[in-house]
């Protein structure tokens, strides 16, 4: 009986190997793959995901460039059909790297000639798999792009018509960007019987860009600096730290009774000191506008700067303020570079010389924000 029952399992076994194997598309004589991450270590804009073939690789660069600032960007590109042995596993491996806010998928150009019955069930086994791993993610499919030859168009169509219908059935919106180069002029546009020039590239980054940025969360905008008015203690701190160079009160303003700010005395010599705030709130790619009420004891300096806290230090957004006896509001755009990281920065305000220094209402907000 043992070996009767282990020779009907390895029968299952094996009509169940032919089922998949009778159901796979037969591989090209080259098979590729592309899958990449970029700015692979950041984690404060949201992550989109690529999904599709060589038309996918032809955009993407493009599409990371229209998401510079909103986005991160991710893609795998493959000539495997999703009834390859193979597409599952590496789309598994591919969603379970990261947390992706929008998922933009596509196959369709490797498996014109693929049984239609097979290819929506494994096209169905895709979209299953995606909103497995990724139950978060606003998933949109895209349609195959039109060739240069009819008649692979009308195939391309075909599957497009499946797509559209197991899309539908999981509630899933379609970016057809099929519809956006059927009417295109084939000898302007086209390179080959699959693929795009500079021109058609750009078209289609434009649209899956848009499809894109109308899905992704909104990036929480700079959270105001802590205690910015200073009308209680704490939040700021004073470099260095040695009361015969310098220090640090929370008083009231003669000038404007009832309002509290920052009162630095600076009394030792050849020393820059620094009123600082760890971790600037901000996002890498944005521009922001810092402004700040300021004012000294005589006419003087003062300079500010979001800089890195250890060396090498990198500096953003350097501004000189002339302050005189009388408050005035003074404001400076921080441009902030794609690989910014608030952990290792600090918010400056920096006094050369001796004397007397008054600080408040500091706010850093978008650039936009008037």
């Amino acid at each position: 009986m043992f070996h009767l029952t282990n020779r009907i399992a390895l029968a299952a076994v094996m009509c169940s190997a032919c089922a998949v194997s009778a159901s796979e598309r037969q591989r090209e004589g080259t098979e590729w793959a592309s899958m990449y991450w970029y700015e692979a270590n950041q984690t404060r804009l949201p992550r989109i995901l690529l999904v599709g073939d060589s038309i996918c690789r032809g955009y993407e660069s493009l599409v990371r460039k229209e998401l510079q600032g909103k986005a991160y960007t991710s893609y795998y590109a493959t000539s495997k059909c999703v009834t390859d042995r193979s597409y599952l596993k590496e789309l598994g491996y591919v969603l379970d790297e990261y947390e992706y806010a929008v998922i933009h998928f596509n196959n369709g150009l490797h498996s014109l000639g693929t049984d239609r019955t097979a290819w929506e069930e494994r096209l169905r086994d895709a979209v299953a798999l995606i909103r497995e791993k990724a139950p978060k993610a606003s998933v949109v499919w895209a349609t195959s792009t039109p060739l240069k030859d009819p008649g692979l168009t009308a195939k391309a169509k075909e599957l497009n018509a499946i797509a559209v219908r197991v899309m539908a059935d999981n509630d899933i919106p379609t970016n057809d960007l099929f519809a956006l180069m059927d009417p295109q002029d084939r000898n302007k546009l086209w390179t080959d019987t699959f693929h795009y020039n500079g021109t058609g590239k750009t078209m289609q980054a434009k649209q899956v860009a848009d499809v894109i940025l109308r899905r992704l969360p909104a990036v929480p905008p700079a959270s105001p600096v802590n205690n910015a008015d200073f009308e209680k203690e704490g939040a700021w701190l004073l470099y260095p730290p040695k009361p015969e160079v310098g220090t640090l009160t929370i008083t009231e303003d003669e000038l404007r009774p009832g309002n509290r700010a920052a009162s630095v005395v600076v009394t030792g010599d050849g020393y820059e000191v620094q009123l600082y705030q760890h971790r600037p709130a901000l996002a890498a790619g944005r521009t922001y506008r810092l402004s700040y009420r300021a004012r000294a004891d005589h006419a003087c300096k003062m300079k500010s700067n979001i800089r890195t806290q250890k060396p090498p230090y990198v500096y953003h957004g350097q501004h000189e303020s002339k302050l005189s006896t009388e408050w005035q509001t003074f404001t400076t755009d921080v441009q902030i570079p794609d690989d910014f990281d608030p952990g290792k920065y600090v918010l400056f305000f920096c006094f050369g010389g001796k004397g007397t220094y008054w600080l408040d209402d500091v706010a850093i907000r978008s650039a936009e924000t008037k």
